[in-house]
């Protein structure tokens, strides 16, 4: 409990005992909405049926500007807004409690007029204002009936959203052009992987030009270039007021991440997305472990409900990353995805089905979890300081308005009645999961599972939760295709 919790409780517990001194009743609202309680107004013993909004502000220290007959007291802008945005008569009560005194402002009466109201500062005299028995006459006056349709505005809330735009921070100065000596990926790609001298950064293909940050001059691009390299300026496309250009930048930026992470991520053609590579014995792979953070399953097999000795189908993580220029900055846009493999590479037929069923289940706090890890493994570490590109942290935003996450519903349960659909074919994605052996709390433990610590025990073989299974299975040889660029 911080100093100042002390001080609040102290400026409430003071009002509660002022009030009753006064002849009052107090009700106090524990949940503090800009409002902490109520005076009930009594005369004679009858309770009026007449009450009064309080809001209590306690400090130890002096108020601005405080002599010994006054001080200055501006309240926040939100707050105003709030007071006065009802019929409810508030007073506000600046106390000190370590010194046990009090002081109150009656708001209706200090900021009707618009030009207080737009300079917000009072100055309160410590002599007339003090909040003490002695102000029970004036609370008598501005008191109102409790059944005359009293009101406040929704309390006012701050919020920090968190996109999903990663910054661009840095890409490389310079850019390179040059006539091309084919006109499709297919072909290009044929040459590139007969043709020695390391791997080749990344590139586009366009209008028999080939694009790249990556020297054209030097091996193995330079076998796709026919004629003279140009070296541009990266400015030159980054900030274009060409759409054309833009786009082709857009696109590189994508090829690029790609390549630089190539290691650990490839490309699926099809579902235009990258995923996490299998691991090479097919055990589960872990990104993000450390600093006390547990880490997520970002490839782990799944074991058949049916045949708990059989994989049922392995999942990758995935990202659908979108470049986009917005106030002339790049940022990344990060859209979370899944890819399901039935043995690591080759896509499972059960895919279609998986995939509906998770983004039935998904809600917010998975979707959040996932973007924080992409966004952590993107920013790299020590590993990944080769990359050409930098990125920073998710843009957030502070709003002066909020919505309350009650409002969104519960989160999907383990049962498939207690879950909420948006429209899906719910019986054709369930006929889908039961052919391949799955249960709705398979997919919700990859939607929110955290991985095990390192010396967490061992877990039985045939526990198909992504985090828990250790178990190895053979390589297969072939690949998908479809899942290079």
């Amino acid at each position: 409990m911080s100093p100042q919790t002390l001080i609040g409780e102290g400026g409430v517990s003071m009002i509660s005992r002022r009030v009753n001194e006064m002849g009052f009743l107090y009700h106090d609202r524990r949940v503090d909405h800009g409002i902490d309680g109520e005076i009930e107004l009594v005369a004679d013993g009858n309770a009026l049926n007449q009450v009064i909004m309080v809001q209590s502000k306690a400090s130890n220290r002096p108020h601005t500007f405080e002599t010994a007959d006054s001080f200055q007291w501006t309240p926040r802008p939100e707050d105003l807004d709030y007071w006065l945005g009802g019929n409810a008569p508030v007073i506000v009560v600046l106390s000190r409690p370590k010194e046990d005194l009090a002081w109150w402002v009656d708001i209706r009466a200090e900021f009707s007029d618009p030009r207080r109201r737009a300079e917000r500062t009072v100055t309160v005299n410590k002599h007339t204002q003090v909040f003490d028995k002695s102000a029970a006459p004036a609370m008598l006056r501005i008191g109102v009936p409790r059944d005359s349709g009293l009101f406040l505005p929704p309390p006012p809330k701050k919020e920090l959203l968190t996109s999903n735009l990663l910054p661009v921070e840095a890409f490389p100065e310079h850019i390179f052009v040059a006539p091309a000596v084919v006109d499709d990926y297919g072909t290009a790609w044929e040459i590139l992987r007969h043709t020695p001298g390391g791997a080749a950064a990344a590139w586009i293909l366009h209008d028999k030009m080939i694009i790249s940050f990556g020297d054209l001059r030097s091996r193995p691009l330079r076998r796709l270039c026919d004629g003279g390299v140009e070296r541009h300026d990266t400015a030159e496309w980054a900030d274009s007021h060409d759409d054309d250009r833009l786009h082709r930048f857009g696109d590189l930026l994508r090829r690029t991440l790609v390549n630089d992470r190539r290691r650990d991520v490839q490309w699926h053609q099809d579902r235009h997305h990258l995923h996490f590579r299998a691991s090479h014995d097919l055990a589960p792979r872990v990104v993000g472990r450390g600093n006390g953070r547990r880490g997520r399953t970002v490839f782990g097999p799944h074991y058949s409900k049916a045949e708990p000795e059989r994989v049922s189908y392995y999942h990758h993580a995935a990202l659908n990353p979108r470049f986009r220029r917005i106030d002339g900055r790049w940022l990344c846009q990060l859209g979370v995805d899944y890819c399901f493999t039935h043995d690591g590479w080759k896509e499972s037929s059960f895919a279609d089905g998986l995939l509906a069923g998770i983004k039935r289940l998904e809600r917010h706090p998975s979707v959040f979890g996932w973007t924080r890890m992409w966004e952590g493994y993107l920013q790299g570490d020590l590993l990944t300081s080769g990359s050409l590109l930098t990125f920073g942290r998710l843009l957030t935003f502070e709003v002066d308005r909020g919505i309350d996450d009650d409002w969104w519903g519960p989160a999907p349960g383990t049962g498939a009645d207690n879950n909420p659909t948006d429209g899906r074919n719910d019986a054709g994605v369930d006929a889908a999961l039961t052919r391949a052996g799955v249960d709705q709390d398979d997919l919700l433990s990859l939607l929110n599972e955290m991985t095990e610590t390192p010396d967490a025990p061992a877990q039985p073989k045939n526990s198909r939760s992504p985090r828990e299974v250790t178990k190895r299975v053979p390589r297969p040889r072939g690949r998908d295709s479809r899942n290079s660029d």
